[in-house]
């Protein structure tokens, strides 16, 4: 039998086509601004969730979920946002364009209905800079994205493949959560998927990191129905491991100290620790994951191959790191 290892060295190299799909409408129709910090010019409403983050307009134009420092669940939500935002977008999963968004005094007291709703009363927002994500699409009207998809339409999203991708970048980041994805409908009626809220992702909100199998996949499993396959598992774990150590050296020093109050560090070792053992770690959870959630056909398109994939390994992960942390 064919070994994961063989296939890994000889036939999927990182930057091959195998297993990798690119995903470039989102980012064709976002036209990012630039990286300055953007200010919130007029306030639209809360969203739902418990770190109560708020619909704003920008001074770019463009509406942006923001989630404050301040937040009941802590700040380490932000930090998580920042880092997952990064990072998805680094390896080619669909993702929103992430923003630091200045809010002003005059722009809180304006808006008191923006303010932290807590059982021991409301908490006015602290000024400064606040995580925004862009939000996709339409804020209001039929053109609006939807978070729900129907197992009858998921036959109908053009970039399903990204599923894949983004279960095995929560398997490495600990996601303590559902993942979160928004669907929005293209004028031939097909569905685009683009994933957000990543506040619960490296251990969650208090970087605690436990196994849970299965938390971080989406609730409708059937978008999952047959996209396991040795080969794109491997180019996926290949990309993972090649991109990140660069990506987490290069955004975290530029991140603002009050988007965390955990211990960075030690955060950025665990992560480290985790990417190395990538392909034991997506070994254990896809045992437990993708097999019972397919009871039909367990035997079929989802069995994991009998050698399995806990080979696989980038050897030069862990030196490419410090030196890129060495240097930044």
């Amino acid at each position: 039998m064919e070994k994961w290892t063989d296939r890994y060295a000889s036939e999927v190299p990182f930057g091959g086509e195998v297993g990798l799909v690119e995903f470039r409408s989102f980012e064709d129709s976002l036209h990012p601004c630039s990286n300055a910090i953007l200010t919130a010019n007029l306030y639209i409403r809360k969203m739902k969730g418990g770190s109560q983050s708020i619909l704003v307009l920008a001074n770019d134009g463009r509406h942006y979920v923001v989630k404050m420092t301040d937040n009941p669940i802590g700040p380490n939500v932000l930090a998580n946002e920042h880092l997952g935002s990064h990072v998805a977008k680094a390896v080619g999963v669909p993702v929103a364009e992430a923003k630091g968004i200045c809010l002003s005094d005059s722009f809180i007291d304006s808006h008191p209905d923006m303010w932290f709703e807590l059982p021991s009363g409301v908490r006015r927002p602290t000024k400064g800079m606040h995580f925004g994500s862009l939000f996709v699409g339409k804020t209001s009207g039929p053109d609006r994205p939807t978070e729900y998809i129907s197992p009858s339409r998921v036959s109908m999203i053009t970039n399903r493949e990204a599923f894949l991708g983004m279960y095995l970048l929560d398997v490495w980041a600990n996601h303590q959560d559902n993942r979160q994805a928004i669907f929005r409908r293209s004028s031939t009626n097909a569905q685009e998927v683009c994933f957000i809220d990543h506040g619960h992702m490296f251990g969650g909100p208090e970087w605690n990191f436990k196994e849970n199998s299965a938390s971080a996949l989406h609730l409708e499993r059937a978008v999952y129905s047959d996209l396991w396959r040795d080969e794109q598992v491997v180019s996926w774990i290949s990309r993972i491991q090649t991109l990140i150590p660069d990506v987490l050296a290069s955004i975290v020093p530029p991140m603002p100290s009050e988007w965390y109050s955990g211990d960075l560090g030690e955060l950025l070792i665990r992560l480290e620790d985790r990417l190395l053992r990538l392909p034991e770690l997506v070994q254990a959870d896809a045992e437990k994951t993708w097999h019972p959630s397919q009871q039909k056909n367990i035997n079929e398109t989802l069995r994991l191959s009998d050698v399995g994939i806990h080979d696989l390994r980038t050897p030069e992960t862990r030196s490419a790191f410090h030196r890129r942390r060495g240097t930044a």
